[in-house]
């Protein structure tokens, strides 16, 4: 669909209209709030000079227990989510849209907290994404700030925004839960949790663990499986509350690929992974049980916070390790020149001087029949002659390789805030964030035993091709000054980041290089202004900012052009400006944005004329900032309580993201790829004395998938539904409650593509049936 003023003007009229009789309710993080049941949430958006929405029940009751926390922000205005894997079973095929900005594989550009606290970015490669923190039970609610978001959000790649999830605090009284949730596809799931109680004075804590499977939903082989623990404990003494979580997630899932356009037009029941082996290495490529993503987080923290009559003051320290490794099956064996080789046979470093596929019986490597120019037809179009088995004589074998990218990441930081209130007006706030992160990749070769029969290895790498570290020291101070003045609001703040990375090649061969990634001093100012009780108009600017990321040092610059030019953070300004309104039975908001993203940081080729660049030589290549994207549009949404037990929500989003400068691939003027131009959602749920139903539908636009814009991706709408019933307390002796519940996503059994890269796309799952059943003691 193409984006234009009249639809923008007739989407923000019927909105404008409906939100001149409804204002969101602010949301409250004390731990009182906190503890109410899920139940009892009805949030959608903060009192804050910014865009903000927040998850309320109904989001949370559309999604299934054993689905990642990622998808309930799904139905929020402004946001796309697309999950690859059932229920969010695959961390490679995971998209997420904010504005034009996205979090996929190639790009992070939103940010992401748990508690406020980092999540230590979203990459595939060292990153983790909420899911990998938090289990659904334990989601309180989520929280997105599209654009120019809280002053404080502790995150160096939130041009596009921070999304804050937020868990639930213990309950008061003591209780043991468990739940299962059994589906489509061999999906199962536990979940245990107990609370304790008030254990001492004010102190209560939880513990919590889930175990999950899933089999892949395309195909007949690979899945995933997840093991989560969680446990909290907050204690209120006074004026302090004390709070303290530990997380432990261990994963691995089989991916799902992307593919082109007309590979979906073709068959878009595919992905072009397979599910046997064949014995030919380069077919069996693409056999799914070999894309595999593993997983192990640790995530700590402890916050103190105090309240007093004029002075706030948090303090939080966190750890964060990350331990993983990526999959893949390459069709051949790497011949290493030189190399340091060890005393187990590993080669560490070295060249790759040539690969083969097929040997004789002693392991030499063969050349294929002369004359022969049989290839093969699948995958990629197929290979050489070298890699078809008819080309060579009866009795060679085949080769292949088991190639593991290995991620791990260990970040320590603290972060602090304090408020001091000056008489009745005004508010001075000031605090730091702090954080130390080390992390390391390597890669290694594996010998494939017997490709013939399956792909177990060898334990001891043949090669280990790279091994880096990198260090990055992240310092960022903030201040922000509110004064209220009646009915009208007026906040201003400034905030500055410092940060250093440092790349190591742990063989020693290449010297120790290092980017410095200050900021310039960032502005964020706003104000709200209350017309009556109800109503009220906000405004809201702030200067946003990504420091420059280790892959600008990892691998390309660096081995084409040492000489890594100088280079700037990338940097977004945020103009926000909109409307709340809301009673006790309706709640609405209307916001207007206008991004400029400046500074995008780009790998650009000897020849590139955008670039100007006279110092390199032919196939080499570096980044520089020649890069932007400029969006614009309208987010809305309304709640209403339309009759008793009724609740009818709809989100409207009106983006229009362009590039705004010609560089490599990207056009000036064409639209950003990926991004939606329109989506729609409608919900109703009904709500009843233990009975809960609803169905939910959203559609998104037609969108260009590449930077040329030659590829549009077709429109599509996805229909959910869910059922429930609780069952009161003391129906059963011993039993506190008892819940059970239907979730259906997709019903109508869409075919349509997610999210991906320019290009290449991941198709987006298929009907899902899931049944929980949760019991309370």
């Amino acid at each position: 669909m193409t984006f234009t003023t009249k639809k923008v003007l007739l989407g923000a009229t019927s909105l404008l209209v409906l939100a001149t009789t409804a204002q969101a309710q602010e949301a409250s993080t004390s731990a009182d709030t906190e503890n109410m049941d899920f139940e009892e949430i009805i949030v959608s958006a903060q009192k804050t000079t910014f865009a903000n929405n927040a998850t309320d029940t109904t989001m949370l009751d559309q999604e299934p227990d054993a689905a990642s926390v990622l998808s309930v922000i799904d139905n929020l205005p402004g946001i796309f989510v697309s999950e690859g894997g059932a229920l969010g079973s695959d961390d490679w095929s995971t998209t997420l849209s904010i504005r034009g900005f996205t979090v996929s594989l190639s790009e992070q550009q939103v940010g992401m907290t748990i508690d406020g606290l980092p999540n230590g970015n979203s990459n595939y490669g060292g990153g983790a994404k909420a899911n990998r923190y938090i289990d659904s039970e334990n989601l309180y609610r989520a929280e997105v700030s599209q654009g120019t978001a809280d002053i404080a959000s502790p995150s160096h790649e939130a041009l596009g925004g921070t999304i804050n999830f937020v868990t639930s605090a213990p309950y008061e009284e003591q209780r043991f839960w468990a739940g299962l949730s059994i589906g489509e596809n061999n999906s199962q799931r536990y979940f245990f949790r107990y609370d304790t109680g008030e254990i001492a004075p004010g102190t209560r804590a939880y513990l919590s663990y889930s175990n999950q499977s899933t089999d892949a939903w395309i195909g007949d082989a690979g899945g995933a499986t997840r093991d989560h623990f969680a446990a909290k404990i907050v204690s209120e003494q006074d004026e302090w509350t004390f709070t303290g979580r530990l997380s432990w997630d261990d994963t691995h899932e089989n991916n799902f690929q992307r593919i082109s356009l007309a590979q979906f037009e073709e068959d878009p029941d595919w992905d072009r992974l397979t599910d046997t082996i064949t014995g030919i290495p380069y077919v069996d490529q693409v056999y799914r049980p070999a894309w595999g993503t593993l997983r192990e987080n640790w995530f700590a923290y402890v916050k103190a916070e105090y309240k007093g009559e004029d002075f706030d003051f948090s303090v939080s320290p966190y750890y964060h390790d990350n331990e993983g490794r990526g999959d893949w099956i390459p069709p051949y064996m790497i011949a290493v020149a030189g190399g340091d080789e060890q005393a187990n046979g590993t080669i560490f470093g070295g060249p790759a001087a040539g690969s083969y596929v097929y040997t004789d019986s002693n392991g030499t490597p063969l050349a294929p029949i002369d004359g022969c120019t049989a290839t093969l037809s699948f995958p990629y179009g197929g290979g050489a002659p070298a890699n078809n088995p008819a080309c060579y004589e009866a009795g060679a074998r085949p080769n292949s390789s088991y190639r593991h990218t290995h991620y791990g990441k260990q970040r320590f930081g603290v972060t602090a805030d304090a408020a001091y209130r000056l008489g009745d007006m005004n508010t001075i706030r000031a605090g730091i964030w702090w954080e130390n992160s080390d992390r390391n990749e390597y890669r290694d070769w594996h010998r494939v035993i017997d490709p013939t029969v399956g792909i177990e290895f060898d334990d001891i790498a043949y090669w280990r091709q790279y091994d880096r570290s990198f260090e990055t020291d992240t310092l960022m101070v903030y201040a922000e000054d509110t004064v209220e003045l009646d009915d009208l609001t007026l906040r201003g703040g400034l905030k500055k980041f410092f940060v250093d990375l440092t790349r190591t090649d742990n063989f020693g061969n290449e010297a120790e290089q290092g980017l410095e990634s200050d900021s310039d001093i960032l502005f964020t100012a706003g104000a709200i202004y209350n017309v009556t009780d109800n109503l009220e108009f906000f405004a809201g600017f702030s200067q946003n900012f990504a420091a420059i990321k280790d892959g600008v040092i990892e691998g390309r610059a660096s081995e084409t052009n040492p000489n890594v030019p100088d280079l700037e953070g990338e940097t977004a300004d945020n103009y926000d400006v909109g409307i709340r309104f809301g009673n006790n039975w309706l709640r609405a908001t209307v916001t207007g944005y206008y991004v400029k993203f400046n500074n995008r940081i780009t790998f650009v080729s000897a020849g590139d004329p955008v670039g100007g660049i006279d110092y390199l030589e032919e196939g080499e290549g570096t980044y520089l900032n020649v890069g932007g994207i400029e969006s614009k549009g309208i987010e809305a949404s309304i709640s209403a309580d339309f009759a008793e037990h009724w609740n009818i929500y709809s989100s409207l989003t009106l983006n229009n993201s362009e590039y705004t400068e010609t560089t490599a691939e990207v056009v000036e003027g064409n639209k950003v790829a990926l991004a939606p131009e329109f989506q729609l959602v409608g919900t109703l749920s009904y709500y009843n004395e233990g009975v809960r139903a609803g169905v939910s539908a959203k559609h998104v636009g037609e969108r260009y998938g590449d930077f040329a814009n030659t590829q549009e991706l077709p429109s599509f709408t996805l229909v959910d539904a869910w059922i429930g019933y609780t069952v009161d307390e003391n129906v059963i002796p011993g039993i506190q409650t008892i819940d059970v519940s239907l979730n259906v996503s997709n019903l109508t059994n869409k075919n349509y593509l997610g999210g991906g890269t320019p290009g290449s796309y991941f198709i987006g799952s298929d009907r899902q049936v899931i049944a929980n059943l949760t019991v309370k003691f």
